[in-house]
């Protein structure tokens, strides 16, 4: 059912931002690049957790349309920006190369810039949502991608680059306790994926004007796969095979904090399964056990890429 489905869904994902596309035509050269960047592949997961939304309130897929492919046009900008050299430096993204590589530097910044702004544009002249509920979700929105969001902890994760390895400043090593670790750990797993996960899910509720409570239990629900994806995320960069993943990590040489690196392979796939037992539970408890979203959390433990 949730392979159909995410199938799909992701057809009707791309149609959309497909169109969206067509509108940017001068400079060519950039508008190639957004192109590359939007439609160089990838599971399309964030845009079709808004769809799922639809489903579960019967609400029309038109009430998501703008918001879904504003928030897949900011997530395709981080992972833009998250490729770069001063970032992870990575070569391949869902087995292409990156947008630096395939155009050069300067583009990528600048293809990751416009994206995140005509995001904004999208949402701010939609005609299938409230001006209400536009103010709503583009405060929103601008939380979970900035400071307190996907940018914070993106920035988390730089600076905490080789945090167990020497200062080659100061040549000493840096004092930082396995508690902290775990911390900024969190810190930035919540953030860097977990914020743009709760955006898919919290969006649509705001558009529906879903009830506080139902809204409340989704969010948690969001924030657990969220949790999950990236404990998921980080097994499958040393665990994975280029031929699913279609990216080579760079983590073990950056010594970046993960979870496999801090609480080894056995305790995080035993947090993997502990977020995903939870969130199941959210499901069969408040949401009469929908088999799709059930499906769905089985899926994030499941997927090899």
């Amino acid at each position: 059912m949730l392979k159909d489905y995410l199938k799909e869904k992701k057809e009707i994902v791309e149609k959309n931002l497909r169109k969206k596309l067509k509108k940017y035509e001068y400079p060519e050269r950039l508008s190639e690049a957004m192109n590359y960047a939007v439609m160089n592949g990838g599971k399309r997961i964030r845009p079709i957790l808004m769809y799922m939304m639809c489903d579960l309130f019967q609400k029309s897929y038109e009430n998501v349309e703008d918001i879904a492919s504003a928030l897949e046009f900011i997530h395709c900008y981080s992972l833009v920006h998250d490729d770069l050299p001063a970032m992870d430096n990575d070569m391949y993204r869902r087995g292409k190369l990156t947008t630096h590589i395939k155009f050069d530097e300067a583009t990528a910044i600048l293809v990751g810039d416009v994206l995140l702004t005509e995001a904004f544009n999208i949402i701010s002249s939609s005609t299938k949502i409230s001006d209400k509920n536009k103010v709503a979700i583009i405060l929103k929105l601008s939380e979970y991608a900035g400071f307190y969001g996907m940018v914070g902890g993106q920035y988390k994760d730089v600076e905490s680059e080789k945090i167990l390895n020497l200062d080659t400043e100061k040549n000493i090593k840096k004092n930082i306790n396995i508690e902290e670790n775990k911390k900024i750990l969190k810190y930035i797993h919540t953030h860097k994926t977990g914020k743009l996960l709760t955006a898919a899910i919290e969006l649509p509720l705001i558009a529906f004007d879903t009830q506080k409570e139902k809204r409340e239990k989704l969010v948690e629900y969001s924030k657990l796969i969220g949790l999950a994806f990236q404990i998921k995320d980080d097994i499958l960069d040393i665990e994975g095979e280029f031929e699913n993943t279609g990216k080579k990590s760079n983590d073990v040489e950056n010594g970046k904090l993960t979870y496999p690196s801090l609480f080894g392979f056995k305790k995080s796939k035993e947090m993997l399964d502990k977020c995903l037992k939870e969130a199941n539970e959210i499901i069969k408890n408040d949401f009469y056990g929908n088999e799709l979203l059930m499906e769905l959390t089985q899926y994030f433990e499941n997927r090899k890429k």
